[in-house]
């Protein structure tokens, strides 16, 4: 197990190959990866679209770029408590 943080992103991967797709990602300081549920869909996720466009830390098992997810927070961010 491990616990990473970063912002939850969307974009193509394995661009040319029979498992090219959309795909949601922790973009991380370290690197990114491909963000799964333990329980999810590994193509299409709702929940993890939910993620989408905010910063989370989580926790979970990395299998080369994937991780495999077991339990995640979403971290507030600090600029957008400021403006309320």
């Amino acid at each position: 197990m491990m616990e990473l943080s970063g912002r939850v992103i969307k974009e193509w991967i394995a661009r040319g190959s029979k498992s090219e797709r959309e795909a949601v990602l922790l973009d991380t300081k370290s690197g990114r990866y491909v963000l799964r549920r333990l329980t999810g869909n590994p193509f299409h996720d709702p929940e993890l679209e939910k993620l989408v466009g905010k910063t989370i830390r989580c926790t979970g098992n990395l299998t080369g770029y994937t991780l495999i997810m077991s339990d995640w927070t979403e971290i507030k961010d600090e600029a957008e408590d400021e403006s309320k």
